[in-house]
C-alpha cells in the first residue's frame, strides 16, 4: 500500500506531466515534420521496391504471338468503315454496325440499354446503348471470362477521340475466334456515354438494380466470372506512347501484378509505356522525378474519381486498368498497330493462364517510377506520424487537466480550486450532435425533391442550387458559436474531442485512400496542433481565420483556385477567381452526382465526417474569455 500512496510517486508523475507539457508543440510539430520526411524519403531506391511478378501463371514474355499482317490490314478496313459510319451518327453510337460486325466475326452479339434519371431538380432523363459480344471459351464451360472494352465517343465529345479502339478490339476479337488455347470467355465490350455505360453494365451483369438513378435493362448474353479487365483508348494506330491509367473508383488500384504485365509485354514490342508516360522516352531516374511521379499520383487518386472505365471495375473485385495509346502527330499510318495486337493478345493469353483470382501481390501501392513502388507497409507510418501528433497532444491535454498546480497549491490559492468551475459533458454533448446533425443535413438537402424543385422553379441551375444550399449552412454553422456557451474546463475537453475525431478519421480513411488522408493530414494536422486558446487578440484572430480558410468549401474553392493559375497562367486575377468559382460549383454538383451513381464517397465523407470536424474546430476558436477569467488571469492550455 506504501507503494501506491508515496507521494513521492505522484510528485514524480507530476513533474514528468509538466515536462510533456511544455514541450508538447515541439513534440507534436516535431512527429509532423518525420511524417512528411518519411513520405520524401520514400523516393529514395532505399526506400522503396523493385517491380516483380508474384503470380507465375501469368508467365509474361513466354508468349509467342502468331498475329500476322492480314489481322491488321482487317484493323485498318474497319477503321475506313467506321469513319463513315460516324459521318452518319454525329450524337449516337452505331449500333447497328457493330452488331453486325461482331456477328460477321463470330461473337455472340447484343446491345444493352440503360436510362438515367438525373438526380436533380428537372426531371432530366439520358439514355444510351452499349454494344457487347462474346468469345465463348472452346476448352471449358461459361464459368470464367476477360472483358476488353473501350469507351465510344461521338464526334461531338469533348474527350479525346479514341475511334481507333474499335477496330483494333475487333480485329484481334477476329483473331481470337479462330484460336483454339481460350479457357476463357472473352467479352468485347463498347461502352455509350463513357464511364455511365460501363456502370449500367457492371449493374446488369452482376443484378444490382438497387440505383433508381440509373436503370439498367436485363443482358440478353452472359459469361464466366470476371477475372479481369482491359479497358482500351487508342487515340490512332500510329502511336507514341502508351499511358497506364490505374485510379479507380475511392481510390482503389489494380493488382500490381495486372500492372506489371502490361509494362512488360507493351516495353517488349518497342512501345513505350508507363504509368503518367507523358512523352516517347522513359524519365530519368532521380530524386525530383520520382517525388513528382508520386505527387502525381497522390493527387489523381486523392478525388476518388476514377480515370477511365477501369475504374468501375475494381469495386466488383475486378483487376482492370486502362491503355490510352497517345500520338502527338497527325501521321495516319499504322506502325503501331500490329505491335497492339500482339500486346492484347499477350495479355489476353497470359490472363487465360490464371487459375485462381489475383491475390499475392499488392493492392495498396505507390508507383514511385515504373519499375519501382512503395508497397502500404512503407507508406502508412506517413499517416501514423501525423495522426499520432494529434493523438499525443490530446493525450498530454488529458493528463495535464487532471493536474494538480503545485505552485498554485504552495501559495495557499485554494479558493480558485474549489470556484473552478467543472467541465459540463452535456453541453459538449449537444455541440458534437448539432455538429454531425448539420453534416447530415449537407448530405441529404441536395438530393431532397420539394427544395431541388423550388430551385428549379426559380429557374436557377443545379450548381447554383447545391452552391446555394451548401454555403447557407455553412452560414448558418458559423453562427452556432454563439449559442453554445463553454467555460475554460469544457473548451479544454472540446480540443481533446476535436483531436481524437480528427486522428480517427485520418487513420481510417488512410487505410481506405493513403492519398487522400495525407492530403488532408498535410493542411489540418499543423494548425490543430498550434491552436490553443489565447488572450492575444491578434493571435485569436489569426486562428479563427485559420479556422475560417479550413471550411469544406473554401479549400475546395482555393484547391481549384490554385489549379486554374497554374493552367491558365495567362489570365488575369479577376478572370481566374471567375473561373475557380464556377469550376468549383461544377465539382460540387459532380460529386454530389457520382455519389448516387457509382458510389463515390467523397461527398459523403465530407458532409458526414470533416464537416462536423470543421464545425467543432470553429467553436473552439470563437470561445472568448469570461470576465472572470480574464480578471483570474487564467493560464492559457
Amino acid at each position: 500500500m506504501g507503494l501506491l500512496t508515496d507521494p513521492s510517486g505522484l510528485s514524480q508523475k507530476a513533474k514528468y506531466t509538466k515536462l510533456l507539457k511544455r514541450h508538447c508543440k515541439l513534440l507534436c510539430n516535431l512527429l509532423f515534420v518525420a511524417g512528411v520526411a518519411w513520405f520524401a524519403a520514400l523516393s529514395d531506391s532505399n526506400f522503396n521496391h523493385g517491380t516483380y511478378f508474384s503470380e507465375n501463371a501469368l508467365l509474361p514474355g513466354l508468349v509467342y504471338s502468331s498475329i500476322k499482317k492480314d489481322t491488321s490490314n482487317f484493323a485498318v478496313n474497319l477503321q475506313e468503315e467506321l469513319s463513315r459510319e460516324r459521318e452518319s451518327h454525329q450524337n449516337t453510337i452505331p449500333t447497328a454496325w457493330l452488331l453486325a460486325k461482331m456477328k460477321q466475326i463470330g461473337l455472340d452479339a447484343s446491345s444493352h440499354n440503360f436510362t438515367l434519371n438525373y438526380p436533380f431538380g428537372g426531371g432530366k432523363v439520358f439514355t444510351g446503348n452499349n454494344v457487347y459480344g462474346i468469345l465463348r471459351a472452346s476448352r471449358i464451360g461459361s464459368t470464367e471470362s476477360i472483358v476488353i472494352s473501350c469507351p465510344y465517343r461521338t464526334s461531338v465529345s469533348v474527350h479525346p477521340q479514341v475511334s481507333h479502339s474499335v477496330p483494333l478490339m475487333l480485329a484481334f476479337a477476329d483473331y481470337a475466334r479462330k484460336q483454339k488455347y481460350w479457357a476463357k470467355d472473352i467479352i468485347f465490350l463498347i461502352t455509350d456515354q463513357e464511364q455511365l455505360g460501363m456502370q449500367a453494365w457492371l449493374n446488369a451483369y452482376y443484378g444490382n438494380n438497387e440505383n433508381s438513378a440509373l436503370i439498367s435493362s436485363d443482358l440478353h448474353l452472359r459469361a464466366g466470372a470476371i477475372q479481369a479487365a482491359l479497358n482500351l483508348e487508342i487515340q490512332s494506330f500510329d502511336l507514341d506512347f502508351i499511358n497506364i491509367k490505374l485510379e479507380g473508383l475511392n481510390g482503389q488500384l489494380p493488382n500490381l501484378d495486372l500492372f506489371n504485365l502490361v509494362q512488360k509485354l507493351t516495353n517488349k514490342e518497342g512501345i513505350a509505356c508507363g504509368y503518367k508516360q507523358t512523352k516517347g522516352k522513359r524519365p530519368k531516374a532521380s530524386h525530383m522525378n520520382n517525388i513528382w511521379q508520386m505527387l502525381t499520383m497522390v493527387l489523381s487518386q486523392s478525388t476518388g474519381v476514377p480515370t477511365g472505365n477501369h475504374g468501375l471495375f475494381h469495386r466488383f473485385g475486378i483487376e482492370a486498368v486502362t491503355l490510352e495509346g497517345v500520338t502527338r502527330s497527325d501521321a495516319k499510318s499504322s506502325q503501331s498497330l500490329l505491335p497492339m495486337l500482339r500486346i492484347l493478345e499477350g495479355i489476353s493469353r497470359s490472363l487465360n493462364n490464371l487459375l485462381e483470382r489475383f491475390h499475392q501481390s499488392f493492392f495498396f501501392y505507390l508507383i514511385v517510377a515504373n519499375d519501382r513502388f512503395v508497397s502500404i507497409g512503407d507508406y502508412m507510418p506517413c499517416i501514423a506520424l501525423m495522426a499520432g501528433s494529434l493523438l499525443i497532444k490530446s493525450f498530454i491535454m488529458w493528463l495535464s487537466l487532471h493536474q494538480t498546480d503545485a505552485e498554485a497549491t504552495e501559495e495557499g490559492d485554494k479558493v480558485k480550486e474549489e470556484n473552478a468551475e467543472s467541465p459540463n459533458l452535456m453541453r459538449i454533448g449537444l455541440l458534437v450532435i448539432f455538429a454531425h446533425a448539420t453534416g447530415f443535413l449537407i448530405n441529404y438537402l441536395p438530393f431532397y425533391n420539394n427544395v431541388n424543385e423550388f430551385f428549379y422553379r426559380q429557374a436557377l441551375s443545379t450548381e447554383v442550387t447545391v452552391a446555394t444550399l451548401l454555403i447557407t449552412v455553412s452560414v448558418l454553422a458559423l453562427f452556432s458559436s454563439f449559442f453554445f456557451r463553454f467555460n475554460k474546463e469544457d473548451v479544454k475537453i472540446l480540443h481533446i474531442w476535436i483531436l481524437l475525431e480528427l486522428a480517427t478519421a485520418l487513420i481510417v480513411v488512410g487505410m481506405l485512400n493513403f492519398s487522400l488522408a495525407l492530403i488532408l493530414a498535410f493542411v489540418t494536422v499543423p494548425i490543430l496542433i498550434n491552436v490553443e486558446v489565447s488572450h492575444n487578440g491578434i493571435i485569436k484572430f489569426a486562428q479563427q481565420l485559420c479556422g475560417i480558410l479550413l471550411q469544406p468549401l473554401i479549400v475546395a474553392y482555393l484547391v481549384v483556385f490554385a489549379l486554374t493559375w497554374i493552367t491558365f497562367d495567362e489570365l488575369s486575377l479577376m478572370s481566374v477567381c471567375s473561373k475557380a468559382l464556377s469550376a468549383t460549383m461544377n465539382a460540387l454538383v459532380y460529386s454530389a452526382v457520382d455519389s448516387v451513381i457509382y458510389g463515390n464517397w467523397m461527398f459523403n465523407m465530407i458532409s458526414l465526417v470533416f464537416f462536423p470536424i470543421w464545425i467543432l474546430l470553429w467553436n473552439f476558436l470563437a470561445w472568448r474569455f469570461s470576465e472572470r477569467e480574464i480578471d483570474g488571469k487564467c493560464k492559457e492550455f
